[in-house]
């Protein structure tokens, strides 16, 4: 009488490991590469929300909101925040909400660091003032005397640039060809 087999042979196990750590080994540079955008991107939208946030904080409280860069250059260890303007200039890296020059708006801090997205270089660039966008309160506008400017946020070979023209409106597109955006 012959034996009936149940389950598998250690051959059968070792084959099965080996392939399923091939395909492992070959899918791991994608995911990678995937979440390296995921993290650009999440970098750009937060910018771009900001920003817009900005816009619509002036109209809605009728008075200028800035939102402040603090980064002279391309850099990977950057912030910024928003704050309705009172003639104390905003500055992201202060972390309590009551403080003069606290990035905050009805107390709440606004501030985004770059410790948020690791490896993400931010470079703002605006008129006027580089690291300054700000708008007024009648139409969303850009601040007079300041200029049409935009934010570069670059990890590794892809980039995306947030353009704020001088009507105040808010795009993102892309310089490298990334997926899901308009090319600039």
């Amino acid at each position: 009488m012959g034996r009936k087999s149940h389950g598998f042979t250690l051959i059968e196990a070792l084959v099965t490991v080996a392939i399923i750590g091939i395909l492992a080994g070959l899918a791991a540079p994608a995911f990678i590469k995937m979440l390296e955008r995921n993290r650009l991107k999440g970098a750009a939208e937060v910018v771009f929300n900001e920003l817009q946030l900005a816009r619509t904080e002036s109209v809605k409280r009728n008075n200028d909101v800035e939102l402040r860069f603090n980064t002279a250059a391309p850099t990977t260890n950057w912030c910024f925040g928003s704050k309705v303007m009172d003639g104390t200039p905003c500055d992201c890296t202060v972390t309590d909400a009551t403080a003069a020059n606290a990035c905050q708006i009805d107390g709440v801090l606004k501030v985004v660091r770059s410790a948020d997205y690791p490896g993400v270089t931010l470079d703002a660039s605006f008129g006027g003032t580089a690291e300054l966008a700000g708008f007024e309160p009648h139409q969303g506008l850009v601040l007079p005397g300041q200029g049409a400017g935009n934010v570069l946020v670059t990890l590794k070979a892809d980039a995306l640039r947030i353009d704020v023209s001088l009507l105040g409106r808010v795009k993102i597109c892309t310089t490298t060809g990334m997926p899901g955006y308009q090319p600039c």
